[in-house]
């Protein structure tokens, strides 16, 4: 396997752990929105006894953008990191590790850039070179350390509340 071959490895795995990523947060963000949803919708009722009418809509809305948030924030990036439909490219994901990793940014998409341009160049050996040249400099780069589940914490805060407050309704 050559240089190369390998940094094109790890930029897949860089793509399903962004993929990843988006289906915690995406969860998380799912459950407190359902969760806070029932807790307005179960002090609502308690309190304005609302007609049968309001309470229909109500739950048709529910049902509505609860199956909507679903499908955008869980079901659509599950599908992309089963390699299902559209995904990023390898220079959306050179782009996203370069705003992690400023140092490497240019030297990625230049690979990816120069890989490209072995087809249509007659000195393919020298490109090859340069490229294998490259890739072995950023063997060294943690790509998949651009992304960082532990910044998903910041949505615990607004989840434990809403699970504790509903365990006692």
């Amino acid at each position: 396997m050559s240089n190369y071959d390998r940094l094109i490895s790890r930029l897949d795995a860089f793509i399903r752990k962004y993929y990843a990523n988006q289906v915690i947060r995406g969860s998380l963000i799912f459950l407190i929105c359902l969760l806070f949803y029932i807790l307005a919708v179960s002090v609502g009722e308690y309190f304005l006894y609302m007609p049968v009418w309001l309470r229909v809509s109500i739950v048709s809305l529910f049902i509505a953008a609860g199956i909507v948030s679903l499908v955008i924030w869980v079901v659509i990036p599950l599908t992309k990191m089963t390699r299902l439909g559209k995904i990023i490219s390898h220079e959306q994901a050179a782009d996203i590790v370069g705003r992690h990793f400023p140092e490497i940014s240019d030297k990625l998409l230049n690979i990816l850039q120069l890989r490209r341009q072995t087809d249509t160049n007659s000195s393919i050996e020298l490109v090859e070179a340069s490229i294998d040249q490259k890739a072995k400099q950023l063997s060294v780069v943690p790509i998949n350390s651009a992304i960082d589940f532990s910044k998903n914490r910041k949505y615990l805060p607004h989840l434990l509340p809403l699970l504790l407050v509903g365990i006692f309704i």
